[in-house]
């Protein structure tokens, strides 16, 4: 192995060292093949890893061609892991459901399309809930993800199991997906960084197991996750842009960001519908601190109708608004008889919203008013700071305990801002990883990772976690 740690390196300085053949892929993939032996056990982000024989040979070809000076991109000869969200080359995906565990897929998803274009070596896949439907990611096929942080706890979800994967250094950076919350909640449970794109910006072709399926692909937006801020910038730009199947993404140019001088930033940790916890509190009181001096001006404000857009999100999006018909006619087409708790739960909260035609098209208003309004609040403010979670990560079985406490996270599902978690800090009890939200308007991802990546100069940063065996 060099004398270089991976855990120390961004994705851009790894790929520096490989193509000056300071570093070699075989090196680093026997690395993370090691950690994957020693950690993962203990638990249980990936769920399904390529071949040792052919990652190696993979690695081999790489540091072959870095020799002879051709590179196939910034990634090259790079290991990633991708969630258990979209169709990976090789690999059975279930998105947690046995019933939908089928052949290996033939072909790629864009957005993993474009990691392997890039040069990236995908190690495997990692776990998530049952249809990627709960807040902390456990299954009846590949079992419950575990925190690293502390095994009592949740990993989130339902990108659950590839942020667990980062924080025990089992992977460097992945591919994930948010559509209520979904990148955003594990980052901040395992102390990870981690971006949701601009709705529009990455296509969704490729998700397993169909392509805009539902009314979920109006908030979906496939994400990435790493352990620097730096790696979230290379990686968001490698899978965005129009790809001519889906017929919603765009391409939008990455404008370079505003001075931070400049910036005038809404902070608030505030929310009528949930109180944050002191350790909360105090790291937010920490950013807006840090800030106050290299910005234009930190205002203690927020976003207008933000209950409003969570209400919305959770009727029609998540419940279904037809007292659970929907979820029932789904499951029954699989001829799923088993559920994990958190699926009877949302099952049973289902059957409790059913929304009249006339409702229905007031919430359809609703979220145009929501995205209207939240637009003009970015004209006045350039980024918008909060908490992710109103605590740190919760103890297993808890997702849906009370959906309140994901109002921090279901607005911006709604109104399909890019948003990026970083972690800021930890509580001084648990030791807990503490994450912060920086949310902007639409197309300015830039913005958020210059401001992300000065907090991560002075703020707590990402280290690798060790397991502790139950």
């Amino acid at each position: 192995m060099s004398i270089f740690n991976p855990d120390t390196l961004t994705l851009r300085e790894m790929a520096g060292l490989l193509r000056r053949g300071v570093l070699t892929s075989v090196s680093l993939l026997e690395f993370y093949l090691q950690r994957i032996a020693e950690r993962n056990p203990q638990i249980n982000a990936l769920i399904q890893l390529e071949s040792a024989d052919e990652l190696r040979r993979q690695a081999r070809e790489a540091d072959e061609m870095a020799r002879i000076g051709n590179i196939r991109g910034p990634l090259h000869g790079i290991p990633m892991t991708i969630k258990d969200v979209c169709h990976v080359r090789g690999f059975r995906m279930s998105r947690g459901l046995e019933e939908l565990l089928g052949e290996a897929s033939q072909q790629d998803a864009t957005v993993v399309a474009r990691l392997r274009e890039a040069g990236a070596i995908i190690l495997g896949i990692t776990n998530v809930p049952e249809l990627c439907m709960a807040f902390e990611t456990d299954n009846l096929l590949y079992g419950r993800t575990l925190n690293p942080c502390d095994p009592q706890r949740s990993a989130g979800g339902s990108s659950g199991g590839e942020a667990a994967a980062i924080a025990a250094g089992c992977s460097p950076a992945g591919l994930a997906s948010d559509a209520c919350g979904s990148v955003r909640i594990p980052a901040h449970f395992n102390g990870i960084c981690g971006l949701k794109l601009t709705q529009g910006r990455v296509p969704l072709t490729g998700q397993f197991p169909n392509d805009r399926s539902g009314l979920f692909h109006l908030t979906s937006a496939f994400g990435v996750m790493g352990r620097y801020v730096d790696d979230l910038a290379l990686l968001g730009q490698l899978i965005s842009g129009a790809d001519g199947h889906d017929p919603d993404t765009v391409d939008v140019p990455f404008n370079d960001s505003k001075p931070l001088s400049e910036l005038r930033v809404a902070l608030s940790w505030e929310s009528a519908r949930t109180e944050v916890s002191p350790a909360v509190k105090q790291v937010l009181q920490q950013v807006e601190a840090c800030l106050g001096s290299v910005v234009a001006d930190v205002t203690s404000t927020t976003p207008p109708m933000l209950d409003d857009a969570s209400d919305v999100l959770w009727r029609v999006f998540i419940t279904g608004a037809d007292a659970g018909r929907s979820w029932k006619k789904l499951f029954a087409s699989m001829n799923k008889q088993t559920y994990t708790p958190a699926t009877s739960e949302l099952i049973r909260l289902s059957e409790e919203v059913e929304l009249s035609v006339d409702e229905m098209k007031r919430d359809w208003i609703m979220i145009d008013t929501f995205r209207y309004q939240l637009a003009k609040f970015f004209n006045q403010h350039d980024l918008f700071i909060c908490p992710v979670f109103p605590d740190v990560a919760f103890a297993h079985g808890e997702s849906l305990l009370d959906r309140d406490r994901y109002a921090f996270v279901f607005p911006f599902s709604l109104s399909g801002s890019p948003a990026v978690v970083i972690r800021a800090g930890h509580d001084p009890v648990s030791g807990m990883p503490i994450g912060i939200q920086i949310i902007g308007p639409h197309w300015q991802e830039e913005r958020l990772l210059a401001v992300a990546n000065f907090l991560e100069r002075e703020m707590t940063r990402w280290s690798p976690v060790i397991p502790v065996t139950q």
